[in-house]
């Protein structure tokens, strides 16, 4: 996924593939200008062997929200495999699938927005749900900045998407104050910036995530865990 020269891609690249990122289950408030939710988010481990899925379910006012992503995980190497979203708000239902088929190499989707591309050889593609996951890993491997690929949900095209590690914070949760590694992600081709708040006292687990954009603040925060 990265290319680095030598002994150096060697060594960074083992770091990174180590790094275990354990299942867990919390109660999380998504916040914006429209609405605010409460839901569950969870990763969890299937009994089918390198078998993941990471998911948030949410239900407010007239509306429910369900987020998807299956992916697998083989010697910590992640190979994303479906992502998944349906939301139903009064009478709007929108529902969209990408499908990644390693196999013919090819990213399709499907809903709202229809579109097929093929998949990079040399780089793992992620979803916006299981990159963070990834994210995690890097910061535990000690990297300052790096890059993602992602596919951008309206056109296909696979982008980059650039984080780097830009202060110290901390977050509250549950009546316990973490301290907190804060990644920052600015996307220049759509004037955004998003904020990763994350705690390594556990497992470097993304306990809040803050998104600037022309449309406004968005806001995912952690409240317990299970």
């Amino acid at each position: 996924m990265y290319k680095y020269l030598g002994i150096l891609f060697v060594l960074i690249s083992t770091e990174i593939n180590a790094q275990e990122i354990p299942d867990y289950k919390g109660e999380y408030v998504f916040t914006n200008s429209r609405v605010s939710m409460k839901g569950i988010r969870e990763l969890i481990t299937h009994q089918e062997a390198g078998k993941r899925t990471i998911q948030f379910n949410a239900k407010f006012p007239l509306g429910r929200i369900k987020i998807i992503s299956d992916f697998t995980e083989n010697n910590n190497l992640m190979t994303s495999t479906r992502y998944y979203v349906d939301v139903k708000w009064t009478l709007i239902s929108d529902k969209r699938t990408l499908n990644f088929d390693q196999i013919s190499g090819t990213l399709t989707s499907k809903g709202k927005f229809e579109w097929s591309q093929p998949l990079l050889e040399n780089e793992n593609v992620f979803d916006p749900l299981n990159v963070q996951i990834q994210i995690r890993k890097n910061v535990i491997a000690g990297l300052q900045e790096f890059s993602l690929m992602m596919p951008n949900l309206k056109t296909g095209a696979i982008e980059a998407n650039n984080y780097k590690i830009v202060e110290n914070g901390s977050f509250e949760v549950d009546d316990t104050n973490y301290p907190c590694i804060i990644v920052e992600r600015i996307r220049l081709q759509d004037d955004r910036t998003t904020r990763y708040f994350l705690a390594p006292d556990l497992d470097y687990l993304i306990i809040k995530v803050e998104d600037e954009d022309q449309e406004g603040d968005t806001m995912l925060e952690l409240k317990k865990l299970y």
